[in-house]
């Protein structure tokens, strides 16, 4: 490190730490994963200290790099999730659980009128809105797997997914209406 980027480092840091550690506290509920998470940022400062001089911006690539930290953080804490029909320990699955304690608002002939609907609104999307909509929502695979398998643009997923939802929620708003009404 040339004296030059090490005055930059020390003066950027002296700065911006605070500023930089308000910033990651705001989006976390700990203070000493806050601390932590910071410091992260800054041995991934030092690690990339030799691309130093082609960072115009060091303050925001600090930004950037604490918020895909803090994106990265979440991530790992994701809450696992249980299957609701597959049979836990006992045999009886969660779904069994919920079905005898839960009252059933609707009979099965709305379920299944509800269902159809859905199914049938689905199925009328697009084909690239479709499939985006299918495998991200219900097969929960992420964006980015789907750029990567499709070789398409990340943002025009995203956007053929919003078009999907705002399709769908048009076309099953009068079904939400008469639901409400119950």
């Amino acid at each position: 490190m040339t004296q030059r980027q090490s005055k930059k480092v020390r003066e950027t840091i002296r700065s911006e730490h605070h500023k930089l550690l308000a910033f990651v506290r705001s989006k976390m509920s700990s203070f000493e994963d806050s601390e932590d998470l910071l410091q992260d940022v800054y041995v991934q400062l030092i690690g990339n200290i030799n691309v130093l001089d082609s960072i115009d911006n060091l303050t925001g690539w600090l930004y950037t790099v604490a918020k895909n930290k803090i994106i990265d953080w979440y991530r790992k804490r994701k809450i696992k999730t249980v299957s609701l029909d597959q049979p836990v320990g006992n045999g009886i699955s969660f779904e069994d659980v919920l079905a005898e304690e839960l009252p059933d608002p609707m009979d099965d002939s709305v379920r299944k009128s509800v269902y159809h609907s859905i199914m049938e609104s689905i199925d009328s999307l697009p084909e690239k809105q479709k499939h985006v909509f299918t495998q991200q929502v219900i097969e929960g695979r992420t964006f980015q797997e789907l750029a990567t398998e499709t070789g398409e643009p990340l943002n025009t997923l995203i956007a053929r997914k919003r078009y999907a939802i705002g399709f769908l929620r048009n076309r099953l708003k009068e079904i939400k209406k008469q639901l409400n009404e119950r």
